[in-house]
């Protein structure tokens, strides 16, 4: 199981964490929740970020979890 939470994306207070078996699944849901929840700091981050850039960075944390 892969796993990915919005705290390892500079957002302590969210508590949400995206589970599931492959990472780019795993950044997909993270991706739809931070669009859903968070869009004034993905809008944010889009200012110095390509979405590659972002996507890219995601990927490196997600994290496996037994």
């Amino acid at each position: 199981m892969k796993t990915l939470a919005c705290s390892d994306l500079g957002a302590p207070e969210c508590h949400f964490v995206a589970k599931a078996e492959t990472a780019e699944e795993v950044v997909k849901t993270m991706t739809e929740h931070a669009m859903a929840m968070h869009k004034d700091k993905v809008d944010e981050m889009a200012k110095t970020m390509t979405s590659d850039a972002i996507s890219a960075m995601m990927m490196s944390k997600v994290k496996d979890e037994a």
